[in-house]
């Protein structure tokens, strides 16, 4: 595809998600592009490129087509264990330690950008492992997301035997089923998780947050829209409150609303 075509496409996009392309990301934004033409059953570089132009305004294709394409679900079980380790060492005995007996909530915890589901549905079993919640101790874990597609498939939690791999074999006896040749994620997983489609870029109240997850989502978007996001997240956040961040995504919260805490297994976090 002819350069002044992809700095086109990449103008657009990133004027309506906040999406960033430099140099290392434009392959795959060619890729991506190629993929969405042809299935538009488009010849014309420029009259597709018009065509993303001119639907974009709209939402509608082949500009959404394109958008579309462009999501990342790269994802794991357990995919930060320091993440995981801070949660159960540090994160969860300290909430256990301060919760207010008197709040009409439980423990409420954000997964954003939670793609295909790997991200909530490890920190479910990490927090069902060290804080044994129950009916005097709810727990609710949001999870979020842009792409419809990758919610749909969060939802049916079904995976296959190969992702498990990085799930301790306890864990995996403890909290799946079989499923013909795959493993369904249990009820007891299952039922802490709620999914819904949201872009965190935009304006969004989901009520207030103990602790917030936003693994490797920050990256992908322009410094003036991370800072924008952070906002919203700190926002969500309530005082006392612990974020993670991926180690890719290339941004520290602002130090005079958030507290970085050291640990060997990583850093967390915690709002002021």
């Amino acid at each position: 595809m002819r350069p002044a075509h992809l700095d086109r496409l990449a103008r657009v996009v990133t004027a309506h998600t906040g999406v960033a392309f430099d140099d290392g990301r434009r392959p795959f934004l060619e890729s991506r592009a190629r993929a969405a033409m042809a299935r538009a059953g488009v010849s014309s570089e420029e009259a597709w490129v018009e065509a993303v132009e001119a639907s974009a305004s709209t939402g509608e294709p082949p500009y959404a087509d394109l958008e579309a394409t462009l999501h990342v679900h790269e994802t794991a079980f357990f995919r930060y264990r320091g993440h995981h380790r801070l949660l159960a060492e540090v994160v969860l005995p300290e909430v256990a330690a301060s919760f207010p007996p008197d709040r009409a909530s439980g423990l409420r915890i954000l997964s954003a950008g939670c793609a295909t589901g790997e991200e909530p549905y490890s920190v479910a079993m990490t927090v069902l492992e060290h804080l044994r919640p129950g009916p005097g101790w709810p727990v609710e874990i949001v999870a979020v997301d842009v792409s419809e597609a990758a919610l749909a498939g969060a939802r049916r939690g079904l995976f296959a035997a190969d992702a498990l791999v990085p799930v301790p074999p306890a864990y995996r006896l403890r909290y799946f089923v079989r499923d013909g040749d795959a493993q369904r994620v249990g009820p007891l997983v299952r039922e802490m998780v709620r999914f819904f489609r949201h872009d965190i870029r935009r304006d969004f109240y989901l009520g207030k947050f103990d602790i917030v997850f936003c693994c490797n989502v920050l990256l992908y978007f322009t410094p003036v829209v991370r800072r924008r996001v952070m906002e919203r997240l700190a926002g969500a956040l309530r005082s006392g409150g612990h974020l993670f961040l991926g180690h890719a995504d290339g941004i520290r919260p602002p130090a005079g609303v958030f507290r970085a805490r050291y640990h060997e297994a990583g850093i967390v976090y915690r709002r002021a």
